[in-house]
Order: structure tokens, then sequence, then C-alpha cells
């Protein structure tokens, strides 16, 4: 084929190996034998494979679950009835995932391996067949995970010093990759209705992208507020960007989770002057929670763009091959597995909504439009507890006694409390759950916490039982 004939020249024949290979070459070098393989196949064939019945849950403890096994770990006095912190799911994956990993493991030898030549093809279809949207397929990279895709970009497009724009409350991992790059966070609170719902604040968003702001992290759906953001509101942030220079920077992971009746606008679907100026960024890791697999993807369809990734150093072509696979299989056989996990988050959403309304009134919640993660009001119960004070409290005497943590990566010192840390605590002690502070989201997120509901119907009701005999014990 042309394509090894030409691998073979470039790279062999000059007696280079194969690990060089792995750093030169892009996951476009695939393109050509993909497109063939998909024009041969059509639309990949259903396999007769049992449902998901995801009320049964999935007991992850034992593990090495970062939700629970990790939780417990660094809270050894504590009982964990249930993890909701950690954005991934307690469901069984896609059984197409795990007859395809297994069917790998029977090939007893790991040397440098292709990934599977269909996958750049299924990327493409997936998009279209679930959004109408066109992903180009040679402007196609992989990632590992989409914040590899967006650090790679921050270094490509920003220099050191830079300030990179976010619609907060937003997703707390970007404030870390945004340091990584020797850059700053500049924060644009939204506005939240009387609905719950939060909306743009379009003044202070331009003024702040007026203000000399060249690179904008889109969050599509948002995370933790659970915006599906509409066609008319991503076009108004487009347009801002694209008259003042600023980069777009589209991280929509979430894009296949939409609850009831809401709709995923991507991004680089709204037309050639919003798809140009802007690099999209998605992944099979919370589709079908395969994040342990590290294997995402991002695209542009602005070709100079992807070059200046690549000029960067973002070099990506062979990932881990399970992860491969994994993510192949899913784009292949997902849809009717994420149809159903979409109905059943709903249900989920809604069954929260009405258990708070009727039975723990002091915390609020309506249902969201995106994500699988809930967005507490906990501003009542945060005040009747007086979090700051015993914040503050706590950490003095710690501070008095010497009393230290040590972190993940083995830093130790002493151990002190915010606010949000302080609820997150009593929440742990009292509720033996644990879910996330909303401090941790940036501005706005005071007085909020992130719970996610991506898990069976008896852990969830387990959970709010345990948070209303919490709150009614004050």
């Amino acid at each position: 084929m042309k394509y090894n004939t030409e691998i073979n020249r470039r790279f062999f024949m000059k007696g280079t190996g194969a690990a060089a290979l792995v750093g030169t070459a892009t996951l476009t070098g695939c393109t050509e034998q993909a497109e063939t393989i998909a024009q041969e196949t059509g639309a990949p064939a259903s396999t007769a494979m049992e449902k998901v019945n995801f009320d049964a849950g999935y007991n992850r403890v034992g593990t090495n679950s970062i939700k629970f096994d990790m939780i417990k770990m660094f809270n050894p006095d504590n009982q964990l009835d249930v993890g909701m912190g950690i954005a991934d799911m307690d469901f069984r994956t896609l059984p197409q995932v795990t007859a395809a990993l297994k069917k790998r493991l029977e090939t007893e030898n790991w040397g440098y391996e292709l990934p599977p030549l269909d996958y750049p093809a299924n990327i493409v279809a997936w998009n279209k067949r679930r959004y109408d949207a066109d992903v180009p397929q040679g402007n196609i990279l992989n990632s590992v995970g989409v914040l590899d895709g967006v650090l790679s970009t921050l270094n490509a497009f920003g220099q050191e010093g830079d300030h990179v724009l976010l619609l907060t409350p937003n997703y707390s991992s970007f404030f870390t990759t945004i340091h990584q790059a020797n850059m700053h966070e500049a924060e644009s609170e939204m506005i939240r209705n009387t609905d719950g719902r939060y909306e743009v604040d379009w003044d202070d968003f331009e003024a702040q992208v007026a203000g000399g702001i060249k690179l904008f992290i889109l969050c599509n759906p948002q995370n933790p507020t659970g915006n599906c953001w509409t066609a008319d509101e991503l076009r108004k942030m487009g347009d801002i960007c694209n008259n003042h220079g600023c980069l777009v920077i589209a991280d929509e992971i979430h894009c296949d989770f939409v609850l009831g009746d809401n709709k995923y606008v991507a991004y680089a679907s709204l037309g050639e002057q919003y798809a140009q100026n802007s690099i999209s960024y998605k992944s099979t890791s919370k589709s079908f929670n395969l994040a342990s697999h590290r294997t995402g993807y991002m695209f542009s369809h602005n070709r100079s763009y992807i070059d200046k990734v690549l000029k960067g150093g973002h070099q990506r072509l062979l990932l881990n091959i399970m992860g491969m696979i994994a993510s192949n299989e899913a784009l292949k056989y997902g849809d009717d597995y994420i149809d159903e996990q979409n109905a059943y988050l709903t249900e989920n959403a809604k069954y929260t909504e009405k258990f708070l309304a009727e039975r723990i009134p002091l915390l609020k919640y309506k249902v969201h439009e995106g994500t699988y993660l809930a967005w507490l009001d906990c501003r009542e119960l945060a005040d009747k507890l007086d979090v700051i004070t015993k914040a503050a409290e706590l950490t003095q005497y710690n501070t008095e006694n010497n009393i230290t943590a040590t972190d993940f990566f083995g830093v130790t010192s002493i151990k002190s409390y915010t606010g949000g840390s302080y609820l997150k605590k009593w929440v742990l002690d009292n509720a033996r759950i644990d879910i996330n502070p909303g401090e941790n989201y940036g501005k706005g997120g005071d007085g909020f916490m992130r719970m996610n509901l991506a898990t069976n119907r008896a852990t969830l009701t387990k959970a709010l039982q345990n948070l209303e005999a919490a709150i009614n014990a004050i």
C-alpha cells in the first residue's frame, strides 16, 4: 500500500526505528487506509451482546478506584458509603469493549502496534451520526485525555504569563493545566438565574476578551453547572472571540451526556468562521467510562492550527493500544448504550431533584441539562454550620498541634481548611459520602457542591438518605 511504502522510505530505509516513528508521525498517517475500510464496511454491524443493566450498578471497591479506594486511603478513620466526587461512572462498560480487550489479551506479545485502522473513520462517523457534526479526518490528533491536548494547545498558541479565560464555575483541572503552562486564569463569573440555570455575563466576557486575552477555554457542556450551551450562546461567544483574535479551545468531553430534551451543539458545527478559529477536544473516556485508558482526541478544521500544535511537540501517534481498541469499539457499537445511559441518568437527576425538594429543602437543585454532575446549592447548609468560622478554628487547632496531612504526591503540610473543604469534611464525617466543594471550580462556587449522579438508583438513594439523616441531626 502507498501508506506502508511512504513510511518505509521516510523512516526505516534511513535506519530509523519504530520508536522514532511513534514520536514523529501523526494519527492522520492512517487516513487513507481508514477511508478505504470505511468505504468497504459502511456502517458498523451490530453485535449480539446482552444489554447493560444500569440499575445493577458496579461495585468498584477494592479495584484501586480513585472515587472509592483513594478517598478511603486518605481518610482511613472515616467510613465511606458512597463516593460521588470523581467524575466517572459506577456502571458496567459496553460489552463489546470488554470482548475486544479480552481478544487482544490472547495475543501474548506487546511489541509496537498500529492503532485500529478504522479508528479515525469511526471518530468521524460517530460525530456525524450522533450530532450531524463534521470532523476533518485528516486533522485528528490523539491526546492522552483532553487535558493533554489543552496543555499542548496553550503551549503552542500562548506565552508564559498569558491569561486564559474561563467561564466560572468551571472544571477545576483547567486551573491546574493553565498553571502547568505557566499562565494565569482569568475568570468571568456567570450569573445564576432564579431557576438555577447559569448565563454568561456578556459585558464582562467581552470586556476581558477585548482587553487582550487571546485564549478562551470553552466547556461544552459546562462542568459543573450542567449547561448545554445553545447555538445562539455559542455564536455570541465565538463572535466576540473572533472579533478580537481570541482562540476558542472547545472541551466537549461531556457531549454525549444530554438529559431529557436538551441538545448538545458542537462548537465547530456553527459555521466556517467558528470552525476555523477553534480546536475541539473529545474522548470516549467519559461516555463509556474508559478514563483509565487515557485516550482522547482533538481536531480543528484549520490545518494550520493542527500544524502549530504538532510543531510545538505534541506527538501522540501511538497511545496505549488497549485504550485505542476500547475507544474504537465504543464508537462503533455504543449508540444504544449511550441512549439508554442518558435515559437512566435523566431519571437519576429527576429523582434527586424530587428527593431534595421533599426531604432536604435546605439543599437546592434543579435538573441540569448536560453532564452527569449535579450542582447543589448548599449555601443555607454552609451558613447553618458556620463553615467559615469552623474552618478557621480547625486550621488554628491543627497548626498549634502540628497536625499534618500528606497529599497524593507525598507532600506533607499542616492540615488546613477553607469553608468549602470544611463542608466536604462535614459531609464525609456525618453523611459518609464524598462530594466536591464548589470553591474548587472558581468564582461563583462558594457554598455549592458537585455530586456525581452516575451510579445506580440504590446507591444514589443511600447517599441521599445519609445526607438527609446528617442534616436532620444538626
